[in-house]
Parts: structure tokens; sequence; C-alpha cells
């Protein structure tokens, strides 16, 4: 196995929780920064989480989930959540941004192809599905249950003109309604990024459209 596709699956862990360009009608969404990373855009119907329902949120993955949320991790849910609006709350969608810090040529390069063969990627496949499966398992036995329905084979796509690695799988917590998760693995030299679109299986007309052309958008610091 290529050092770079070893290296992404040291990388890839659980997060408990080909896409096109963007279209000229985002002109009015927001745009994030993440400093020394990338900007993506986002559409007025999410906002980036912040303030005290932030703070809570990083409480309880630290202290259930021990997981210590790093400067880079960036997320974005239904618009009005932050101010606990009872209709948003009752809404589920995410966009998380995550980057891990290497050393230099740790991995592939931004613009370099992922020249991975048909073996390589159903190795890649059967030891991604086995830790998000060990995640659940995990996740369940600190109290919030997780059960992973339903699994499709990971690929290599185009995001944004660089290559990626997208799983897509869809998964329950505390036997809440089913969610759609699509997660893109991006290997820039020093860094690894991974961005994590999901949403539920029944709000699927409400952010399928918009958050497929949230990919579109992301720009990476070529590093």
């Amino acid at each position: 196995m290529k050092t770079s596709v070893r290296a992404m699956l040291i990388m890839i862990t659980v997060v408990l929780v080909g896409a096109g360009p963007a279209q000229s009608d985002n002109r009015q969404w927001e745009v994030v920064s993440v400093p020394g990373i990338c900007t993506f855009q986002i559409p007025p119907t999410v906002e980036i989480q912040k303030g005290t329902y932030k703070k809570a949120n990083d409480q309880f993955r630290k202290a259930i989930l021990q997981i210590v949320t790093s400067p880079n991790h960036v997320m974005a849910q239904p618009r009005g959540i932050n101010d606990l609006d009872p209709v948003a709350l009752k809404q589920y969608c995410r966009i998380i941004v995550e980057t891990e810090r290497g050393s230099k040529g740790d991995y592939a390069r931004l613009d370099e192809p992922l020249a991975v063969s048909g073996l390589e990627l159903t190795e890649i496949d059967g030891q991604l599905r086995k830790q998000i499966e060990q995640g659940a398992v995990l996740s369940t036995s600190k109290g919030m249950k997780m059960n992973i329905l339903s699994w499709q084979p990971a690929k290599i796509v185009r995001l944004s003109g660089v290559d990626a690695l997208r799983a897509t799988y869809t998964r329950t917590i505390n036997d809440a309604p089913t969610v759609i998760v699509n997660m893109y693995t991006i290997q820039n030299n020093d860094a690894m990024h991974r961005i994590t679109i999901s949403y539920r299986e029944s709000e699927k007309d409400r952010w399928a459209e918009d958050l497929e052309r949230v990919l579109g958008t992301f720009k990476f610091r070529k590093r």
C-alpha cells in the first residue's frame, strides 16, 4: 500500500455525529474562513456553531466521548440552534470541517491525484468500515447508542478540483431518526482535511441539494 494511502487510514477517526461546482446563486451565502486551512460557503439555512451552545457541546464531547475539540474544528448546524430556537432544535444537519496536522511529506500534495488500485481501495474500505463500526461500539459503551445501518463502498471523487476519499453510510444515535453521513478526506502535504456532511434521511429534501453545493465552494490552502 502506498505511503499516502496508509497515512490516510491512520489519520481517519470516527466523528460522532463527486461534488459539483458552486452555482452562481451562492453569492448571498456566508463565507466561512478557517485560518490557514480553507474557506467555504454556507447557505442562510445554517449557521456556524458558537457561543453557549458550542461550549456545552464541546464539554459533552470531552466529558462523555473523551474528544477534545481542536481549534481547527468548525461545525455548521441548522440556523437558530445557537439561540435554542425550538423549531431549529427539531431539525438535524451538520457540516463538520477538521484538520489533522502532520509533517511535510506525510501526505500527498493537494493537487496530486490519488493513485489507488482497486485492491487498495477495497482494503481502505474494509479498514475504514471497521473503524466506523468500532467507534459505534465505543459510543454505545459510553451511553450514546449508535447503530450503523448501511454502508456504501468508499471511492475516490473530485471535490472542488482535488481528489478526496469519500465514505457514505447511514446511522442512528439513541434510536433517533436515520442520518445519512458523507465523509470526505483530503490530503495536503503536511495536513489531512476531513469534511463530514450529514442530515436526517427524512429531511433530505430540505438539506441535500444545498449541502452538496457547499462541497463545491471549498478552497483549501495548498501546503
